[in-house]
């Protein structure tokens, strides 16, 4: 009988382990791909030359992943674009342990 409740004692702990681990991986992984899709909306905003029209659709495409999206321009004296400030704000979560949060990345296109 003591083997038993042993052995059920450790393939609880085992499980708990594996949900913790299966949570954080899952958080991680959905974490890099928000950072990834900055850096591919920062190049698209850099090769179309700040165009408004392609950064509309960078703002729409983002809402509809689950992301939200603000390009921000900065001009100079001449009133011409010289960059834009990029932030994307998603979605962090671990249910395990009950994190949820909302996360923000910046970038810079030039």
């Amino acid at each position: 009988m003591k083997h038993i409740i042993s052995a059920f004692g450790t393939l609880f702990v085992l499980l708990i382990n594996i949900f913790i681990c299966v949570g954080t991986a899952t958080a991680s992984s959905e974490a890099a791909a928000a950072k990834e899709y900055k850096a591919d909306v920062i190049a698209e905003v850099e090769n179309c030359n700040f165009n408004p029209n392609v950064i509309a659709a960078c703002v729409a495409e983002a809402k509809e992943l689950g992301y939200e999206l603000s390009i921000t321009k900065s001009v100079d004296v001449s009133n011409e674009v010289q960059s834009a400030e990029v932030i994307l704000s998603y979605s962090y979560e671990i249910p395990v342990f009950g994190i949820s949060q909302t996360k923000t990345t910046r970038g810079i296109a030039r």
